[in-house]
């Protein structure tokens, strides 16, 4: 089933019900909801990148920290003929391999577990993702590193991390003061990077910025327990999500991504 920007989320949409079952958040709301945004916000910026002319061939993609391997789908569904998804959770692996594992000449989708901070530079791509992976790792400097390195010439990189300074990440920060909530290493994570140290993470790899955009500004736990599945939401949702993506809007947003190309060759 290929990809469509929505914003209700509503679980008796198919596309939706593949979602859930393929990352286990029909009940999980929140998650469902973001998620479906970043979703909705690389389609854009793919049919971005094609309409402004920065995607040239479209050979190989490379997926690094492919999760359960729908962005990997998208990029083979965009055209690229050779999709390879990485990530370093075996059954994530194993997920993304089940549904949407392929062979077919011209539109092979294969799947590997790898470590981003171990990557396999040996190879060039002319497309690299990389979604919430940096922000996770012990070893962020290597991994990207990694990621510019594989960039082939005339290549694009796609990346988006967490942004500190968001307001919901901003409130959840409040909150959990207030109610002096014992520290959460993974959300602690994702206060590491505010958007002006984001900007600056390939600021020496031969890599132009191309792109700075990002998604979500006020849909947190607590707006979206009021809100998601009113009447309203669809367009609550939209509206959030067509502010977000803007600037300078954007670099409050709650999921900060950058893209970027390499001129050179």
């Amino acid at each position: 089933m290929s990809y469509r920007i929505d914003f209700a989320c509503d679980d008796r949409d198919p596309l939706q019900q593949e979602l859930n079952a393929l990352y286990d958040y029909r009940d999980d709301w929140p998650t469902k909801v973001q998620h479906r945004a970043r979703l909705n916000l690389f389609h854009l910026l793919l049919e971005d990148l094609g309409r402004r002319g920065l995607i040239g061939r479209r050979g190989a993609a490379l997926d690094v920290g492919c999760n359960a391997g729908y962005y990997s789908k998208m990029l083979s569904d965009t055209g690229y003929a050779a999709v390879h998804g990485v990530d370093i959770e075996p059954g994530l692996v194993k997920r993304a391999e089940r549904a949407f594992g392929s062979n077919a000449p011209g539109h092979t989708l294969t799947f590997e577990v790898a470590d981003a901070e171990r990557l396999d530079t040996s190879r060039r791509y002319d497309f690299v993702l990389c979604t919430e992976v940096i922000e996770h790792t012990s070893q962020p400097g290597r991994v990207i590193a990694n990621l510019a390195e594989v960039v082939a010439p005339g290549g694009i990189l796609v990346v988006s991390l967490p942004n500190a300074c968001s307001p919901p990440f901003q409130l959840a920060r409040l909150i959990a003061a207030v109610r002096r909530k014992p520290k959460d290493p993974v959300f602690e994570d994702h206060l590491r990077w505010p958007f002006w140290r984001i900007l600056g993470l390939f600021r020496d790899t031969g890599l132009e910025r191309v792109r700075a955009t990002g998604v979500n500004l006020v849909l947190d736990d607590h707006v979206l327990s009021w809100a998601y599945g009113k009447p309203f939401f669809p367009a609550l949702s939209r509206l959030n999500f067509e502010l977000s993506r803007r600037a300078p809007l954007c670099y409050v947003s709650q999921f900060f991504f950058m893209a970027y190309k390499r001129r050179d060759g």
